[in-house]
């Protein structure tokens, strides 16, 4: 058997040229063993490792609310590269997801005095159930239809929460006083380590699996798919609905750390820094979301109070030239140092 390309389950040497729905469907031989033993992995896991290290002993807590504030997005990040990124479908509605989260985590506080781990369980279920249910419809349609229905989702959720958020018994526009996730920042930001560090690996096997093969297919071509008798849309479903859930803990774990859930977690802020660090981590490889992560956000952190506004124009600039230059994103040339430390040869 010839030896696979790249270090993450990437097609077999001599294989690279052909479209992936016209390659075997079955994961590379080594698999799980190559993914978890990739370079590529082990630098993202080794990087969430040493943030949650460092921040312990930061003399500030701003530092450990940044890596915080960072691996919610990199959480949602993860979410949309395994779902959008993987099969091409551009979906939007994250802020949707996200602020059901928010709200349900606040509802179940203010009115059922549940624990952290039940309100974080319980918006996972939502988050589930309400992905299916949009999936459902709206994954038989392709291209700007489909992402227009997305787009829609925090739309409506924002504005019915406006509406109705007295009919709804709520105390403001949101929930207030919630319970901290953690005792402290270092403690909040070692558990969503923990979290990123198991989405990372999870995800990663899922998309070098049968599973992620026909995603990833989709993307590649999807009729050609169908051709071949392969039914793509329960794929879809259960790609979208499982990032859903996803995104909705995330939302839940957002509105605990900072202790309040309102309306402002249907904000398309949490969509754009999804999609900006995807884009500057290499679409589809996952492992870039974590690098992207945390420098996107802690340099947000950081320069917003100097450049205000700026920040972000500046970080959409560097996205674009990394579309235009460097396609692959921050992996791509990543994986061609550790290629020619293995090989000598340039990638």
């Amino acid at each position: 058997m010839s030896p696979d390309a790249g270090d993450s389950g990437g097609p077999a040497a001599g294989t690279a040229s052909v479209p992936l729905h016209r390659r075997p469907l079955v994961p590379s031989a080594r698999y799980p063993l190559r993914t978890l033993t990739s370079p590529t992995y082990l630098i993202a896991i080794g990087v969430i490792a040493f943030f949650a290290w460092w921040a312990s002993g930061s003399p500030t807590s701003f530092f450990a609310l940044s890596l915080v504030y960072a691996s919610i997005f990199i959480t949602l990040a993860l979410a949309w590269d395994f779902s959008s990124g993987l099969t091409g479908y551009l979906n939007f509605g994250l802020p949707f997801f996200f602020g059901l989260g928010a709200f349900t985590a606040g509802y179940l506080s203010w009115h059922g005095n549940r624990q952290v781990p039940e309100l974080l369980l319980v918006s996972f279920g939502m988050g589930l159930l309400a992905g299916l249910l949009f999936s459902l419809p709206t994954l038989r349609l392709r291209g700007p239809y489909f992402t227009l229905l997305s787009l829609l989702l925090p739309l409506i959720g924002a504005d019915f929460i406006i509406a109705f958020w007295t009919q709804l018994h709520l105390p403001t526009e949101g929930f207030e006083f919630l319970p901290f996730l953690a005792s402290t920042p270092e403690a909040e930001l070692v558990l969503l380590s923990v979290v990123n560090g198991v989405l990372l690996t999870a995800f990663l096997l899922l998309r070098d699996s049968h599973f992620g093969l026909v995603l990833r297919g989709i993307r590649d071509d999807e009729d050609a798919l169908g051709s071949e008798g392969i039914w793509t849309f329960p794929y879809k479903v259960a790609a979208f609905t499982l990032a859903s859930g996803v995104v909705a803990f995330s939302g839940a774990t957002y509105a605990l750390v900072y202790t309040y859930g309102g309306v402002d977690t249907f904000d398309f802020i949490f969509i754009l820094f999804p999609v900006l660090i995807v884009i500057l981590g290499g679409i589809g490889e996952l492992a870039g979301a974590v690098l992207a992560g945390y420098l996107v956000i802690l340099l947000y952190q950081y320069l917003s109070p100097i450049l205000s506004t700026l920040t972000f124009i500046i970080l959409s600039v560097i996205a674009i030239l990394l579309v235009l230059f460097l396609p692959g994103g921050l992996l791509k040339p990543i994986r061609s140092f550790v290629r020619f430390m293995r090989t000598g040869a340039p990638a």
